[in-house]
């Protein structure tokens, strides 16, 4: 029987051979993950979670896709994990993961420029650059944002920025909608869970430089 150090030591071997194992090596530990054998100590199971947060950063988007439909409905894994599925899971899923990250220690509401968000709504052509800088995330995941209404609550939300303004945001920067439909983008507003935002958001903060955020484009 393989014993866990063996195994993640096979791995760590696959992980050193080149991008062209990535694929291979992200289902092989989530087959692990997901299956974890009955004889081997729990302790080890965030090892290999660790390690398949690294690799899904470094395998291409419908790769990506297809293991984060694997791991839909499963919250017994870190945030941290499952924070890098974010852009490309399902809205049940991205709910799910929010849910996840509400459950740890509260963070304090941080500062944001409200004023000057909605400012740059209201005047500038391009406003990825201010969300982005409002916000302090990398330019690619502001934009990753603006095209997912699901992230752009979770990002405006968890950056501090108040309910009146994301209304205010989400008409003047997004797509023309019906009132229906600016109603429904308050509803996804009030209902992403506020630390859950303020979590997810500091760790786009933290890891945005690498987070595959292109499956929203």
């Amino acid at each position: 029987m393989t014993t866990p150090k063996e195994r993640l030591s096979h791995l760590l071997e696959l992980a050193a051979s080149g991008a062209g194992e990535r694929t291979a090596l992200a289902g092989e530990v989530a087959d692990l993950l997901l299956d974890w054998p009955a004889q081997y100590s729990a302790a080890m199971r965030g090892t290999f979670a660790a390690l398949l947060e690294k690799i899904v950063r470094e395998i291409d988007a419908p790769s990506r896709a297809a293991l984060a439909a694997r791991f839909e409905g499963r919250a017994d894994f870190p945030p941290a994990l499952l924070n890098e599925f974010f852009f490309c899971a399902s809205p049940a899923m991205k709910d799910a993961i929010l849910a996840c990250n509400d459950a740890a220690e509260p963070l304090p509401a941080p500062p944001v420029d409200s004023d000057g968000l909605l400012k740059a709504a209201r005047t500038t052509g391009d406003f990825m650059p201010a969300l982005a800088e409002a916000a302090q995330v990398p330019a690619a995941l502001a934009l990753a944002c603006l095209r997912d209404p699901q992230a752009l609550a979770v990002l405006v939300k968890g950056a501090g920025v108040n309910r009146a303004t994301f209304s205010a945001i989400a008409i003047l920067t997004g797509p023309a909608r019906s009132v229906r439909e600016n109603f429904a983008m308050l509803e996804l507003f009030d209902r992403v869970p506020q630390n859950g935002a303020r979590q997810l958001v500091a760790f786009w903060r933290a890891h945005g430089e690498t987070m595959p955020v292109e499956r929203a484009a």
